[in-house]
């Protein structure tokens, strides 16, 4: 069996919207990962025909096309030909700032232990309280400043990093689940580390409706995946959390921003946009308990 050529990093992006949309994302990203000798895999599932591609603008980057399939599934398809010891991850509408590679790697040489490392995430999208809102809910926890070192929560899909022996064998069929994936690893006594050092733009803006529409899939999602491991006591006790969920959810968000000391005024102003999301992820996630993750995993972005 041939072996295969082992490199220092393979960074994974997952797109289910046509070309241009990645491209803010790889125009950040290429030629600093020429520079360290990493591989980019963009894993593409627009269906998106091969004549408009990326190519020609970056070289040596490895398109792999699986029209239809969500964006755990694209995740999971390139991670599993990732030639890196180490495995980041972005998303097609985040944009890494200069160094993030190097960072990346420079980070899990300092921690040898660590499975995966997590970065921060700051808000690219601006332009309105409804950005704001959803960028609190979803990676507010991960705004700068963060606490660096070991650490029970880490940013997730927007800008992650795993050493390959932290990797499944192999990949559910409902593919890669970052937030689900970090959970076994700290059940398995696995250390999860934080560095601010390593920082991305989350540049995402949606409608009020289109915002509140892909949280609810998201919940859907992600509940909807823990049907199969799950004994129907514990689908009991999750369907009658789901409406406790909203002000939980409500008060955390409202707790870790304000600690952050940044974005106070944005923050207050969204919190009516903010509890309308939540309910409507809460609502995506006792859909997904009751009845399973459905067509949601293929309406994410």
């Amino acid at each position: 069996m041939q072996s295969v050529e082992r490199l220092p990093l393979s960074v994974v992006i997952a797109s289910t919207q046509p070309w241009p949309e990645v491209r803010p994302c790889l125009d950040s990203l290429h030629s600093q990962a020429q520079t360290v000798g990493a591989e980019i895999i963009l894993a593409d599932g627009s269906g998106q025909p091969l004549s408009d591609t990326p190519a020609p603008l970056y070289p040596g980057v490895i398109r792999l096309k699986a029209p239809g399939a969500s964006v755990f599934q694209l995740r999971a398809l390139a991670m599993a030909q990732a030639r890196g010891e180490i495995i980041a991850v972005t998303e097609d509408h985040s944009v890494v700032r200069p160094g993030w590679c190097e960072r990346i790697l420079k980070a899990h040489k300092d921690h040898p232990a660590a499975a995966a490392i997590g970065g921060a995430v700051e808000n690219g999208a601006t332009a309105s309280l409804v950005d704001w809102a959803g960028f609190f809910i979803n990676n507010g926890r991960f705004m700068l400043p963060i606490r660096c070192g070991e650490s029970e929560h880490i940013s997730l899909q927007a800008n992650i990093s795993y050493k390959r022996r932290a990797l499944p064998d192999s990949f559910p069929e409902y593919g890669m689940v970052e937030y689900l994936h970090n959970r076994t690893l700290r059940d398995q006594g696995e250390k999860l580390v934080a560095d601010d050092q390593i920082v991305v733009e989350h540049v995402q803006s949606l409608s009020f409706l289109g915002t509140c529409t892909i949280n609810f899939h998201n919940g859907r999602s992600v509940a909807g995946f823990q049907l199969q491991r799950m004994q129907p006591h514990e689908r009991l006790l999750q369907l009658f959390r789901c409406f406790m969920v909203p002000a939980i959810r409500f008060g955390k968000t409202l707790e870790v921003v304000l600690e952050k000391h940044r974005r106070t005024g944005r923050l207050l102003a969204s919190l009516p946009i903010i509890a309308c999301i939540l309910c409507c992820a809460a609502a995506g996630e006792f859909t997904g308990f009751l009845l399973g993750p459905g067509r949601s995993p293929c309406r994410l972005q």
